[in-house]
């Protein structure tokens, strides 16, 4: 496919993309081109070396920048593609890193437990004090269970929230690094 092809094809996968990021991404794209048969390459060669129009367009979409799309497949050139150690690593460094959801869930479970408990121990007190007639010296240790069970869970809900929000805050890039692991391999020995 020549250039006009590529660019029309490019423009088309690119869709709703803002205008001056297509601007950007068509003039990066343009002087690859022009840089290409100022090497003494073909059109056909360079639209080659770019890869599927779709394939850029989704890179693009994903924020990628062209400088980094062009190193990343100068790298990819150098691996025969994906290799048994990459997939096993991902596989068991993701089990560590899973570890920390499991925490967070236990955290968010033990604190809905806390939550349960203090209203259970707060409905026993107010039945035990409906039965007898007065509150007796069960009142002191229900208060006590109470304030502890509902610190505690408030404890643990913050620690959730605050788990949730930094660990959502690095995943977007941690699985586009196990994606490129996964697909090119940890590299050459």
């Amino acid at each position: 496919m020549n250039k006009t092809e590529y660019f029309k094809k490019l423009t088309d996968e690119l869709g709703h993309m803002p205008y001056g990021d297509v601007k950007d991404i068509i003039q990066s794209i343009e002087e690859h081109f022009d840089e290409g048969i100022n090497e003494g390459r073909s059109e056909e060669e360079i639209a080659e070396s770019l890869g599927d129009p779709k394939e850029l367009a989704v890179e693009f979409k994903d924020g990628a920048k062209f400088k980094q799309i062009m190193k990343k497949r100068k790298m990819s050139d150098n691996f025969k593609g994906p290799d048994g150690r990459g997939r096993i690593f991902v596989i068991v460094f993701n089990a560590f890193v899973g570890i920390e959801c499991w925490l967070l869930l236990l955290a968010a479970i033990i604190a809905a437990f806390c939550f349960l408990a203090a209203d259970c121990a707060f409905i026993g007190l107010i039945v035990a004090g409906l039965i007898t007639g007065t509150l007796t010296e069960f009142m002191l240790p229900f208060i006590f269970l109470i304030l502890t069970l509902v610190c505690v869970a408030v404890f643990l809900v913050a620690l959730l929230i605050l788990g949730i929000k930094y660990y959502a805050k690095g995943l977007k890039s941690y699985i586009r690094w196990n994606k490129n692991v996964w697909n090119y391999g940890l590299g050459e020995d």
